[in-house]
């Protein structure tokens, strides 16, 4: 487990400050007791911590001189790594990129990012994972390349200037998450899925190593296909098991994480899983009964929606008096099914949407799922010029988004699109913590082989989860004979739910908790509202003082709506009242 981060000089005749190194290095932990590990030159500043997830060094210098630091693992599936572990696969990339190579990490099948430099050249290199699950932002300012991959680093340099990008953020409130590598703020990016950035003489240049639009299609049978299907799946879990003999898990009450028990268990492994749903609903009950089928050691805590689910993992799991019966060779590694849902079962690519890209019909697709998904940029809340621009926006840059996407069917094009933003936006809460909760995540279905041959075997036979359920006849009996939570719209579980047992969709929180969450809406609105540096540029203050009243005296639930002014008010404060507006606005803005 890493956190990174650095700087490289652009220029050589301009040395890194003292006080840019010190910066660095005090800001990449927020735990005291962390050993920053730190190279350096006159014109690099490279510091990394680790927290020992892996039992290897993640850095490296090689006999010419190079440096590179690496976060999660590369996990190549090519010949010629000494072994298994992450420093033999780092010494391998590095000779590689001594030699200006880079397409070994097409082989990448792992969750990595990684920085590289060789003072002989000054050339330094940022290095994205094959999807880009692991983060790595960089920002150029001056002379200077910033770059963390922690977003909280670059935002506590003061070095570093902060303009939030009002776009971005309003992307951020409507769809969740800005597209391809943006970020809040202006001026700051975040490595594409397979990107390289080369910082050389000044000059920043931008290339990928492999492209899933190129994929080629392969011609099998459907049997064939899942044969093949789950020989790779078990294959990425035995990659990353690597001969333990006791490991955990979290356990749902769905199909990702249970198939991700089986296959540990198929592996011989002794799996701990622990389950955190709301009490009496499928998710606990599914998982608990699966568990106790196959074997694995079960623990429940019933959680209420919407924390910090990596932190809960990391109490519950610290304080659980069974994890010493027999422990873990990795205690800081566990097992979750994530990208199970969307690489394998196709969840978000509805019927409509399939025959609506099949007709050519693709501002219709997008539409639907915008409209599906509940993607909106709430524009009452905004400044009505910047309101005017916002709207169709998401419709607009899904568009550019998908047309970027050169592959001949729609369908997979939208497939692509899903699984290479998505996940990782999804994931990005998990490495910004991850000096506090302190665990790193095996995510096989994430594993870069694995979606290479979803994504060449035949697309239609996949929809709907339809494949996926056809799949499950490969794992123990246990997993398809306890009945599972199914997608609305997809193949149904064909074993019977009891009637009494609500899903992870229709299970509203606690009303206690609700009225908690109220509470705390209506305090952190306020101290908005009453800030005399409110962003009147962006947001209009009489409208929310209204929406707040509503809420607050029972006429209307306004929630969202005071949701999304606070992601705007965050980035405000923390650029400090610095921002950028649309180009069309902001040519009249100072």
């Amino acid at each position: 487990m890493t956190i990174l981060a650095g700087v490289f000089s652009r220029n050589p005749s301009v040395r890194i400050p003292d006080s840019v190194c010190d910066s660095l290095k005090r800001n990449v932990s927020r735990n005291p007791k962390d050993q920053p590990i730190e190279f350096r030159d006159a014109q690099a500043f490279l510091v990394k911590v680790d927290m020992g997830a892996f039992d290897r060094p993640a850095h490296r210098e090689s006999p010419t001189g190079s440096f590179s630091v690496l976060t999660g693992e590369p996990l190549l599936t090519c010949e010629g790594p000494a072994g298994p572990g992450r420093d033999a696969h780092l010494a391998y990339l590095q000779t590689k990129w001594d030699e200006g190579d880079f397409q070994s990490l097409r082989s990448a099948s792992g969750t990595f990012c990684a920085a590289y430099y060789d003072p002989r050249k000054g050339t330094g290199y940022l290095v994205a994972d094959r999807l880009g699950l692991r983060p790595l932002y960089y920002t150029v300012v001056n002379d200077y390349v910033y770059f963390a991959s922690a977003l909280r680093i670059l935002e506590a340099l003061a070095e570093v200037p902060k303009t939030m990008d009002v776009l971005s953020v309003a992307e951020i409130s409507g769809f969740g998450y800005p597209f391809g590598g943006g970020t809040p703020y202006a001026g700051i990016k975040m490595l594409l899925p397979c990107e390289v950035v080369t910082i050389h003489q000044g000059d920043l240049k931008s290339s990928q190593y492999f492209q899933w639009d190129a994929i080629a299609p392969v011609q099998s049978t459907e049997e064939e296909a899942l044969i093949e299907t789950y020989r790779v799946f078990q294959s990425a879990v035995r990659r990353r098991l690597r001969g333990d003999k006791t490991t955990f898990a979290y356990l749902s009450g769905g199909l990702d994480s249970r198939c991700v028990v089986a296959a540990l268990l198929a592996e011989g492994a002794r799996v701990y899983t622990f389950n955190f749903s709301l009490a009496n609903t499928q998710d606990q009950a599914f998982a608990l009964e699966y568990a106790n089928k196959s074997g694995a050691i079960h623990h429940e805590l019933p959680t209420e929606p919407g924390p910090n689910w990596s932190a809960v993992m990391a109490d519950t799991w610290r304080a659980s008096p069974r994890r010493h019966e027999q422990m873990p060779e990795h205690p800081q590694v566990v097992w979750t099914g994530e990208g199970g849902s969307v690489g394998l079962g196709y969840v978000y690519v509805s019927p409509e949407i399939v025959s609506l890209l099949r007709s050519g019909d693709l501002d219709g697709a997008i539409d639907v799922y915008l409209r599906q998904q509940h993607k909106i940029i709430l524009t009452r809340i905004l400044d009505p010029e910047l309101a005017k621009q916002c709207l169709g926006h998401l419709h607009a840059r899904l568009r550019r988004e998908l047309e970027a996407i050169r592959h001949p069917d729609p369908v997979r094009a939208f497939y692509i699109f899903l699984n290479l933003n998505g996940p990782r936006r999804h994931l990005v809460n998990h490495f910004e913590t991850i000096d506090q909760h302190r665990l790193e995540f095996q995510v096989p279905f994430y594993d870069s082989e694995l979606l290479e041959h979803l994504m060449a075997i035949a697309l239609d036979p996949c929809l709907y989860h339809a494949f996926y359920v056809k799949w499950l006849a490969f794992f123990e009996p246990a997993v398809r004979e306890v009945p599972w939570q199914a997608y609305p719209g997809h193949v149904p579980c064909p074993v019977s739910i009891p009637d009494d047992l609500p899903d992870q969709w229709t299970t509203p929180a606690s009303k206690a908790h609700q009225a908690a969450l109220q509470r705390d809406l209506l305090d952190r609105s306020a101290v908005m509202l009453r800030d005399k540096t409110f962003p009147r540029p962006v947001l209009r203050k009489g409208s929310l003082q209204f929406m707040r009243w509503a809420w607050k005296l029972g006429f209307r639930n306004f929630d969202y709506a005071l949701k999304a002014a606070l992601a705007y008010y965050r980035y405000w404060k923390i650029s400090g009242g610095r921002y950028e507006l649309p180009p069309a606005r902001a040519a009249g803005h100072d």
